[in-house]
């Protein structure tokens, strides 16, 4: 990272400050790479200002040496509630969620079924329509759950604003998914027409599949590596869990 300083022993004025810095609570040890905000001159560790997104007092200019003078500024601790979420956990939750989106998806069909004779309805009418509820369960997972989907809250897991280190909007817990799912969707929606008009005989549809696996299988893959997806970093939100 550019401007991270390595603390040696050479920097007598800052050790002799015993500081810690302010968002982890932590000290500072020979060998920790250390950013100085340009503005206020406060100290953090390199991991807590990457957790800050690179800004701090309003901008991300950082010093690119240890400051001379003998006393150094340094802002009151902020003391966070929550920490970025377990890997483990993120894919624990996804996995939970999947199972809701097919228990509700088989109890849309068995709704279908059972009321085929009152509706008019026909069973080959049950697959997509269990198909739909599910899809439309994960579409809008994390808006159901109000701060995060049922998955993540089983877990502990809830969307944090990067900026304000609040509770994210609903509004914008609406709309995380929404892109994502929805160009699924219009690709699954233009298979399927192929489908019908060609006569593939189940060949679109077993490409859709596959397609599908794969974009579940990167999806697992992100979640494990605990990073968030580029949607999140649009919408500048990230999946927490309180401290332990």
């Amino acid at each position: 990272m550019k401007n991270a300083l390595t603390l040696t022993e050479k920097e007598t004025f800052f050790l002799k400050e015993n500081r810690q810095d302010p968002v982890t609570g932590d000290g500072f040890d020979i060998g920790d790479e250390i950013v100085f905000c340009a503005s206020c001159k406060s100290a953090f560790l390199k991991e807590s200002w990457e957790y800050m997104n690179s800004k701090h007092c309003g901008q991300s200019f950082t010093l690119k040496k240890f400051p001379v003078q003998s006393k150094l500024k340094l802002s009151k601790p902020i003391i966070y509630t929550f920490q970025k979420a377990d890997s483990g956990k993120r894919v624990g939750a996804y996995f939970i969620d999947g199972f809701i989106a097919i228990i509700l998806g088989i109890l849309a069909c068995y709704i279908v079924i059972q009321s085929k004779d009152g509706l008019g309805y026909n069973n080959s009418m049950s697959k997509p329509i269990s198909f739909v509820v599910g899809n439309i369960y994960m579409l809008f997972r994390d808006f159901f759950g109000i701060k995060s989907s049922l998955g993540k809250r089983i877990m502990g897991l809830y969307f944090i604003n990067i900026e304000t280190q609040k509770n994210a909007s609903i509004v914008i817990l609406f709309f995380k998914n929404l892109v994502y799912w929805g160009c699924i969707i219009v690709i699954m929606m233009f298979i399927g027409f192929m489908e019908s008009i060609t006569g593939g005989g189940g060949i679109i549809a077993s490409i859709l599949g596959f397609g599908l696996l794969i974009a579940n299988i990167v999806h697992i893959i992100v979640l494990l590596a605990n990073q968030n997806n580029i949607f999140d970093r649009m919408l500048k939100i990230e999946l927490v869990e309180k401290k332990k």
